[in-house]
């Protein structure tokens, strides 16, 4: 291993960066990412993704057993894992060393009612969401809202968010096992 800044091998970082600068094809792989939601009963799921699995489940208000967050919850918890891991990329990029960083979010939905069923007004997603970044860094404020701003701009799950994205949904029948 390398030099190592904010917990990131430098060099490792580098050579993933310049293979697929010189091959662009090499980083094909890294555009299309997986994941299976299985019901557990209830409002609850288990959702895989690689070697890992999380559970989903609804709050006590909203009828769940309140044993995990809900999908909602988990958007705000993907964006901010999004820029923080955009936040560590870009700093280290600039040899900038982190002694701390969090992002705070909070998103308000448009109308729960939809989703309920119970009205057809406005939609059942994100109306806004806040985003907050709270850095301690040995930079100057000038370029940790540089660092910031490309953060926020090249963030795979943002870009998810801020623009439409085509939802091709398709319903299999299944057969209990």
């Amino acid at each position: 291993m390398g030099l190592v800044l904010n917990g990131l091998d430098v060099e490792q970082l580098q050579q993933l960066s310049a293979q697929v600068q010189t091959d662009p094809e090499a980083a094909r792989s890294l555009n299309r990412w997986t994941a299976r939601v299985r019901w557990l009963g209830g409002f609850k799921g288990r959702a895989y993704i690689r070697n890992h699995s999380f559970v989903v489940d609804e709050p006590a208000d909203l009828v769940g057993q309140d044993e995990a967050p809900n999908a909602v919850e988990y958007v705000l918890g993907a964006l901010g894992a999004c820029l923080t891991v955009g936040f560590v990329l870009n700093a280290t990029k600039r040899g900038i060393p982190l002694r701390n960083l969090e992002i705070a979010l909070e998103g308000e939905i448009d109308n729960i009612l939809t989703f309920l069923g119970l009205s057809q007004e406005g939609h059942p997603g994100y109306r806004e969401i806040i985003v907050k970044a709270y850095v301690d860094a040995d930079a100057d404020e000038e370029t940790l809202r540089a660092i910031w701003e490309e953060t926020v701009a090249t963030s795979p799950v943002g870009n998810t968010l801020a623009r439409p994205v085509t939802l091709r949904p398709e319903l299999r029948r299944a057969t209990a096992a």
